[in-house]
């Protein structure tokens, strides 16, 4: 898809959601939340949140079989949420991917990339863990909404199917390559294409998955990172709410997972408020009594997740030793690169950053 028409459905995504997130609620009930709001819990939402970053640094450290400091991880990482916070096209990703070929040994674009796929597997089983732990701690009055429900097994089976292929292929390598080979004895036309560095590169990202340790050490940190939004979810909810409770946290957050999926304008404007809005209704904060309340709270959710992102990111642009413009810049080449015909040029990459 062309610049310009991702650009156009992403305005379109972003109207759309906020026309749903702001109808039928009173503008100035939303600023009287907001002059009632009870701020000190602006502090342990706020910590939650940059722990939660240091966590998810560590695991994508563990996906990348510890090949980076913890430093690298969590500057890198955030240089990307920043990157996808501030421009469109989730350019972050590959700024991610260009930052780790700078390291030293470097790291394939393409490795990082698949670690980065890897990541939002994760991602999506977490989805479906908070709509379980959601019914299972659901008041007697209350029950996940069968659309909700139905979407967390849909991406669960996703999640699941996805982290398994990957897992298999990158611990049997040998298999990976033999229905590799296997494709191209029917499609030879591909050989000129240099696929099997290609995959090697992929799977060194999903390495991880192919062992016990690898796996054990990616899914810890994956749990204790999101119990960390969970926790910043509630913890913010009680700015607003005088008693916020577990359950609209879990569902709050875990639509607004499926949300940042979306096509939006830079920051998931819109689909990230009407996610919540969504959410916090399913959880027993109705639209039409806590309506205002539950959009006060979204917008400082979302402020206080954006700030982290760009924090943390121009820290990590400073740890790097790289301007915003240069990454830009950079990003904007590789993003638009075409697909590698050669071992070599796979291999670029790496070349260009030890020799600079």
């Amino acid at each position: 898809m062309k610049g310009w028409r991702g650009l156009l459905l992403g305005l379109i995504v972003t109207v759309a959601s906020l026309w749903l997130a702001l109808r039928g609620n009173d503008l100035s009930k939303v600023g009287d939340s907001f002059a009632q709001g009870r701020y000190i819990y602006l502090i342990p939402g706020a910590f939650f949140i940059y722990l939660g970053l240091v966590l998810r640094a560590f695991r994508w450290r563990a996906l990348l079989n510890d090949r980076l400091t913890t430093m690298h991880s969590f500057a890198i990482m955030n240089v990307g949420y920043m990157l996808n916070t501030i421009l469109p096209l989730r350019l972050g990703e590959v700024a991610r991917s260009f930052l780790t070929t700078r390291l030293t040994p470097p790291i394939s674009m393409f490795t990082s990339l698949s670690s980065v796929v890897v990541e939002r597997l994760t991602d999506l089983l977490a989805v479906v863990v908070l709509i379980a732990l959601a019914i299972v701690i659901a008041p007697a009055s209350a029950a996940v909404p069968p659309e909700i429900s139905r979407a967390a097994v849909i991406t669960g089976v996703i999640g699941i199917l996805g982290m398994g292929v990957l897992g298999i292929l990158a611990a049997r390598r040998t298999l990976a390559h033999s229905i590799l080979n296997f494709g191209l004895r029917l499609l030879p036309i591909l050989e000129r294409l240099h696929l099997r560095g290609f995959v090697d590169r992929v799977l060194d990202g999903a390495a991880a998955l192919g062992s016990l340790r690898g796996a054990v050490a990616v899914f810890v940190w994956w749990g204790v990172s999101w119990a960390t939004s969970i926790l910043a979810a509630y913890f913010l909810m009680a700015i607003f709410f005088e008693q916020p409770t577990w359950y609209a946290s879990l569902l709050s957050i875990a639509v607004a997972s499926f949300a940042v999926a979306l096509p939006a304008l830079p920051g998931n404007v819109g689909p990230f408020e009407a996610a919540i809005l969504v959410g916090m209704a399913a959880g027993g904060f109705n639209q039409d009594q806590f309506g205002e309340q539950s959009l006060a709270y979204a917008i400082v959710l979302h402020i206080l997740n954006a700030f982290s992102y760009v924090s943390c990111g121009w820290f990590g642009l400073h740890y790097e030793k790289i301007t915003l413009g240069e990454l830009i810049q950079r990003t904007r080449q590789m993003a638009s690169r075409e697909r590698p015909k050669s071992e070599e040029q796979i291999n670029q990459p790496e070349a260009e950053s030890a020799s600079s």
